[in-house]
């Protein structure tokens, strides 16, 4: 995470508005402000709460691991580049520039311009969203979890927003290159490489896996498994919906991750937070 001084200078420069759209938020978000978001909230659209986001993400997960059939993740083809790996890289942007809009409604921060006058528009650059949920989720830690690629000649450990650590404020990689291909292909066609592409896809994945309302419904679907790590192993513990909803709600009263342990598995990638 980032020491506080240096966030607060970054959102002051690039953006006042931010800084105090955080403080509203610590201050006016309560347990039963958390609760009301996630009741009236219309199930009808797509969010984290009834499982689009999730649905979506497995697809393109689905997807990568089929190319990874025919050209499995080694350092001779790290650097690979195809028309495959480049749809599959613009669908993981849109879908991660997606989830961080959705996530931002979850807390309804209250969102200035740059004179400090109150906009209803609440995302203004994604670089701005980037260093807001890195205060909250400790993105550049994995949220102080672990997220582990399973991969043919063994695992990766991964840190899909390490970059957000930086002194500089540096976006990831694998972001910079989805950027470039989006929007100058003929000039960067080579960055829709397997690796831009497995971290930006480990990018998904974790949004998915640390978002309090995600925690849930992943939880409700028996992707999630809720309970403490032992050795290599991890050890599930039986908890009602009731203890879930109430350790959510405490996480993000606080801006805090859950004081739980957490294990979240797919085909492709395992997460573990203590």
């Amino acid at each position: 995470m980032y020491p506080t001084s240096v966030v607060d200078r970054y959102l002051t420069l690039s953006h006042p508005g931010f800084l105090r759209a955080i403080s509203y938020a610590k201050t006016k978000t309560n347990k039963q402000d958390i609760n009301n978001n996630m009741s009236f909230k219309n199930l009808a659209e797509y969010t984290f709460e009834n499982g689009f986001f999730w649905n979506n993400y497995k697809s393109i997960e689905s997807d990568f691991l089929r190319f990874l059939e025919y050209s499995p993740y080694h350092e001779s083809n790290l650097k690979m580049y195809s028309p495959k790996l480049t749809g599959m890289l613009l669908q993981i942007g849109g879908y991660v520039d997606s989830a961080f809009k959705e996530m931002t409604s979850y807390f309804n921060p209250e969102a200035y311009d740059k004179k400090g006058n109150r906009k209803k528009k609440i995302i203004v650059n994604i670089k701005d969203v980037f260093c807001v949920f890195e205060t909250i989720y400790n993105l550049s830690s994995n949220n102080r979890g672990t997220a582990v690629a399973k991969l043919d000649f063994g695992d990766l450990e991964l840190y899909p927003f390490e970059e957000f650590s930086s002194q500089e404020f540096k976006s990831p990689a694998w972001w910079t290159a989805y950027n470039k291909v989006k929007h100058e292909y003929s000039l960067h066609y080579k960055k829709a490489s397997m690796d831009n592409v497995l971290n930006g896809l480990a990018g998904a994945f974790l949004l998915n896996a640390i978002h309090y309302p995600s925690i849930k419904i992943l939880w409700q679907l028996g992707y999630l498994e809720a309970g403490m790590k032992t050795g290599t192993g991890f050890h599930g513990f039986e908890y009602r919906e009731k203890d879930i909803d109430d350790i959510i709600s405490t996480a993000a009263s606080e801006f805090k991750p859950v004081n739980i342990g957490l294990r979240i598995e797919t085909p492709l990638f395992i997460y573990f937070h203590e």
